[in-house]
C-alpha cells in the first residue's frame, strides 16, 4: 500500500477560483514612497502649500518669515550661520506657517501662525497676524515661478523683504512686480506632501493632439491646421497657464467647420 501524506495548508476543491494577491496601485506606491521621507522639501504644487510650511529668504545670511512669540509681531529673522538653503529647516515653532484653502476658492489660501493667528496686509502694505478670522486681507495668492514662489495680496500686491540701513530686514506687501526680493523659497515637510507622482504616459505633440480635437469636433479641418512654431510656443504656455482647452477652441473657430458653432 502507498505511502498516504497530507498536504498542509487550506484545502481546495474543484472549480475554486484562485485568489490572487490584491497589487498595490503605483499611485498609491508613490504616496506611501512620499510619505515615509523625513524632513523639509522644496513646495513644488500649490498642494505641496497646504499645511505646515516654512518661508526662506535667499538673503545673506539666509533668513525666514518669522512671528515674534514676544509681541506677536510679522518681520523676517536670520537663521543660524552656515545654514544653505538646500538644508535648512525651522529652528522654532514660530518659524512655521499653516497654508490652507481659501474655501470655494483653487488658487487662494491663508496662512496662519503658531499662535493661531492669520498673516494679513492691509491696502498699504503694512504686515499683521493679529485675527483669529479670515477676511479678504487674509486671503494670498501664490505664484508659482521657476526660481521661488511669490504671494500676492487681495489688493495685488507682493509681500515683499526690504533691507534697512542697519543691515536688518522690513517685510511689506506693497510692490506691484515680482523680483529677488518678493521671491520666497517655501519648504513643506516631505511626509505631508500630497504630491503624487504619476506613472509614465505617452505624451503626443501640441500638433498631434489639435489634429486629434479637430476630428472629434469638426466635419474636417486638419488639412487647414498648420501649426507654426510660435504658434506652438502659444498653445505650450497655455497649456502651463491651463488655458489649453480655450486656445484649442479659439483654433477650431478660425477653420469655420465647428458642428457646434451656428
Amino acid at each position: 500500500m502507498s505511502e498516504y501524506k497530507a498536504s498542509k495548508g487550506k484545502l481546495s476543491f474543484k472549480g475554486d477560483r484562485e485568489k490572487k494577491k490584491k497589487k498595490k496601485r503605483k499611485a498609491e506606491e508613490s504616496i506611501e514612497e512620499e510619505g515615509n521621507q523625513e524632513g523639509w522639501v522644496f513646495a513644488e504644487t500649490q498642494e505641496d502649500l497646504i499645511g505646515p510650511i516654512f518661508l526662506a529668504f535667499n538673503s545673506e545670511p539666509l533668513s525666514c518669515l518669522h512671528c515674534s512669540e514676544k509681541d506677536h509681531s510679522i518681520g523676517v529673522q536670520p537663521l543660524s550661520p552656515g545654514k544653505q538653503l538646500l538644508n535648512c529647516e525651522p529652528e522654532d515653532i514660530a518659524s512655521v506657517f499653516v497654508g490652507s484653502r481659501i474655501v470655494g476658492t483653487t488658487d487662494r489660501i491663508s496662512l496662519k501662525t503658531f499662535d493661531e493667528k492669520y498673516l494679513a496686509s492691509d491696502k498699504f502694505g503694512v504686515i499683521t497676524a493679529e485675527r483669529e478670522a479670515i477676511g479678504p486681507q487674509e486671503e494670498w495668492t501664490p505664484i508659482l515661478r521657476g526660481d521661488g514662489i511669490a504671494l500676492q495680496s487681495t489688493y495685488e500686491k507682493f509681500l515683499s523683504v526690504d533691507e534697512i540701513a542697519d543691515g536688518g530686514y522690513n517685510l511689506r506687501a506693497d510692490v506691484e512686480t515680482i523680483g529677488f526680493c518678493e521671491t520666497w523659497k517655501i519648504k513643506c515637510q516631505a511626509r505631508f506632501r500630497k504630491k503624487v507622482k504619476s506613472t509614465k504616459k505617452e505624451t503626443k505633440p501640441i500638433n498631434e493632439y489639435e489634429i486629434e480635437q479637430i476630428k472629434k469636433y469638426q466635419t474636417w479641418g486638419g488639412g487647414r491646421i498648420k501649426t507654426s512654431k510660435e504658434e506652438i510656443s502659444e498653445l505650450k504656455k497655455a497649456k502651463k497657464e491651463g488655458n489649453f482647452a480655450e486656445a484649442l477652441l479659439d483654433r477650431r473657430e478660425k477653420v469655420k467647420a465647428d458642428r457646434y458653432c451656428k
